[in-house]
């Protein structure tokens, strides 16, 4: 009698727990669509310009899944990125260094701060003017023009 009672027990407790998780992991992913008419880069990698899905998943990481392709990387946004707009909608960024372009960060929520991304060693090259010849800017030091794009639900 007293051993059912624990495998009772045991098994409440179980589903409880996969049921608390299970709703805490549902809400916490967010999907949000954008739509950019670019090419971007995420690090060295290359991304077609087109529509993508994110995900947020938890702690600063995110799913980015191109709609069209169906392929799918992991995106770390670790680092606070200030909202200069208040009054902006949810927003992808990107830096542009003439038509290069690279993912900066994301802004999930209207007028509130977002998440960026760190600097990759490529994105440096180029800002710094010293990448390969296709991205270099002149080989000059060239501060980037930040681009948004709106995200939907």
């Amino acid at each position: 009698m007293k051993s059912q009672s624990l495998k009772l027990f045991a098994m409440a407790f179980v589903l409880g727990l996969v049921s608390v998780f299970g709703a805490a992991s549902a809400s916490a992913q967010s999907k949000l669509y954008f739509e950019t008419s670019f090419d971007f880069h995420l690090g060295k990698d290359k991304l077609a310009a087109g529509k993508y899905e994110l995900v947020k998943m938890e702690y600063g990481k995110y799913l980015l899944k191109s709609v069209e392709t169906k392929k799918a990387r992991i995106v770390l946004f670790d680092i606070s990125l200030s909202n200069n707009n208040e009054s902006a909608d949810h927003r992808m960024v990107f830096n542009r260094y003439g038509e290069t372009y690279f993912l900066r960060g994301v802004f999930e929520k209207q007028g509130a701060d977002g998440h960026q991304t760190v600097e990759s060693k490529f994105e440096k090259q180029v800002r710094n003017g010293t990448a390969d010849r296709e991205n270099q800017l002149a080989g000059e030091k060239s501060k980037p023009e930040e681009v948004s794009v709106k995200m939907s639900k």
